[in-house]
């Protein structure tokens, strides 16, 4: 019996050192960097979208046809009456890039190739404006005079990779190549219309209409993506890596959008221990 257990101990030996000369081991690490969205998704935010599938926008709908914020409007607007054209709605609204954090788990299959998983976590901002035409009859006739507000937004998403690198020879600093499968996924947190200063919801979390296909609020789907970086050893635990990942993924934002490839881009430092 306690051959056996001597055997199977230097046979366990065997394989654990072999292993490391080979340079196989797990890795773990923390994430952080920031996310350049694609803007076609950001057009989600202008207010054009429909509400709830109807022929009123959902900006309409919410400066217009509810009477509470009609009145208000109305009033600052010192009892003129307004619309909101057809040309009310920003046609160049973007994505603020926003702060990229996320734990990374990894193995080192050999020293030029590795694998791993990340989960990282963003929240995105939008700021833009909208305009509504005021008819103003002090002069007489009807003179159209056009006032601004803005547009507020703010986005969740998660994005799960599984990543698959060749990483070059180096002393210190190594080349990294590969690429990357995904699951994104994307959720409203808060969607509002101001004008001088009242804030009015677009969207509410607290909605008894539940999410559906004309009111998508939130969505989920896969992408693929590429993995291009640096690394570099700090010390005999500790690397990092200076990573470029654009991906494309195909989730259901609620707009219709032409383009077939929709880049995303995340610019990240790993800090890795390995």
């Amino acid at each position: 019996m306690r051959i056996y257990l001597l055997i199977t101990t230097l046979l366990l030996s065997s394989i654990s050192m072999a292993q490391n000369d080979k340079g196989r081991s797990l890795f773990f690490g923390v994430t952080a960097g920031t996310k350049i969205a694609n803007n076609n998704h950001a057009w989600r935010y202008s207010g054009y979208y429909s509400h709830f599938g109807t022929d009123r926008t959902q900006l309409e709908h919410t400066l217009m046809d509810n009477p509470t914020n009609y009145t208000t409007i109305r009033d600052m607007l010192g009892g003129y009456d307004y619309i909101v054209p057809f040309d009310a709605y920003s046609l160049n609204i973007r994505y603020t890039p926003g702060l990229l954090t996320g734990l990374t788990l990894g193995y080192q299959i050999s020293p030029n190739l590795q694998m791993n998983v990340e989960g990282n976590f963003n929240r995105l901002k939008v700021r833009d404006i909208f305009t509504i035409e005021v008819y103003d009859f002090s002069g007489g006739a009807s003179q159209p005079q056009y006032r601004q507000g803005q547009i507020y937004a703010e986005e969740s998403r998660f994005d799960g990779r599984f990543n698959f690198d060749y990483v070059a020879d180096g002393n210190k600093a190594k080349f990294i190549i590969g690429g990357s499968l995904l699951y994104s996924f994307w959720r409203m947190d808060e969607h509002l219309a101001i004008f001088n200063n009242y804030t009015m919801a677009l969207f509410s979390q607290f909605s008894n209409i539940p999410p559906g296909e004309n009111n998508v609020v939130r969505g989920g789907g896969l992408g693929l993506g590429a993995n291009l970086g640096v690394e570099y050893r700090i010390n005999q635990k500790i690397v990092s890596q200076i990573m470029y990942q654009p991906y494309h993924s195909s989730v259901d934002y609620g707009v219709s959008i032409n383009k077939r490839i929709l880049l995303q881009h995340d610019i990240i430092v790993r800090f890795l221990w390995k």
